[in-house]
């Protein structure tokens, strides 16, 4: 039976549901459409199997594994995702319209954080977001994992989440520097993940070893639960934009605020504890920094 052409969604499903039965190079393939999905959609087999240094016929086999007849019926699913994605583009091009007659680029980057959240508003997975509340709550030690431009997230968790009286392992470099942290993972730790359109070697191994620890796993992402989500205990997604749109961290940075002051409300009296000792700290530097030594 060959596929019918579906909404994005749609796709991304189809992939997660054939990647246990991919070869090494269709997961490349799979891979590089998740990371690419428009350029992919004007690209012929040819073309990606020579950038990803496969053959064309491997790129066919994919298609087929996928269920779809050929590769061009493949691509067509992704020109119509393009379709829908350019169509949503064109919606908040009318409304920055309407929002501004001679608007600069300060004007139009707020209304598209706006028109994002107002969406994350309606897509987040509330259950899943009161999920990890509780995995929060209940785990005292809690490693976070995150790279590139996600490291100023890990930062941020890393301050916040001590504050509530948490103690936070970071994982945020690549290669061997990562493993060292990695060895103290246990099954009564908690690992934040956090991850976008890039199924990179290090993610991998974080995710997999915190299964083999059995590791309770909260990931943060917009398109990667289709692709790892099973690896996951609790997923929060939401989508920061068309793939081939400039992303900010405005969308994910939302959601820990949230995910924060949400573990303060139901562990609060451990929080004030421990933020009334941070206060005590402060005083007692504001002494000494009065006194020469």
């Amino acid at each position: 039976m060959t596929q019918e052409i579906q909404n994005p969604a749609g796709f991304s499903q189809l992939i997660s549901e054939s990647f246990p039965k991919l070869t090494k190079s269709e997961r490349r393939i799979a891979n590089y459409l998740n990371q690419n999905q428009d350029d992919a959609a004007f690209l012929s087999a040819a073309e990606i199997a020579e950038r990803l240094q496969l053959s064309e016929a491997t790129m066919v086999r994919f298609a087929r594994t996928l269920g779809y007849e050929s590769y061009p019926a493949m691509r067509a699913v992704l020109q119509e995702n393009f379709r829908h994605r350019l169509t949503h583009s064109a919606r908040l091009r009318s409304r920055l319209d309407d929002l501004r007659v001679d608007g600069d680029i300060f004007e139009r980057v707020v209304a598209s954080e706006i028109d994002y959240l107002t969406e994350a508003l309606q897509t987040l997975d509330r259950n899943a977001f009161n999920a990890a509340v509780e995995l929060l709550r209940t785990h005292q030690r809690v490693f976070v994992f995150g790279l590139g431009p996600s490291t100023s997230l890990v930062d941020l968790l890393e301050i916040r989440l001590t504050r509530s009286a948490r103690h936070v392992i970071t994982l945020n470099s690549s290669g061997r520097e990562m493993l060292e942290p990695m060895l103290l993972m246990n099954d009564s730790d908690l690992l934040i993940a956090i991850g976008f359109f890039d199924v990179n070697p290090s993610l991998q191994i974080v995710l997999n070893y915190a299964n083999q620890q059995k590791t309770p796993i909260i990931l943060l992402t917009d398109t990667l639960g289709s692709i790892v989500g099973q690896k996951a205990d609790v997923i929060l997604a939401a989508r920061r934009g068309p793939v081939s749109a400039f992303h900010s961290l405005t969308i994910p940075m939302t959601i820990l605020n949230a995910l924060l002051l949400a573990l303060s409300s139901v562990d609060q009296e451990k929080v004030m504890e421990n933020l009334d000792k941070l206060d005590q700290l402060r005083e007692r530097l504001n002494k000494y920094s009065g006194l020469s030594i």
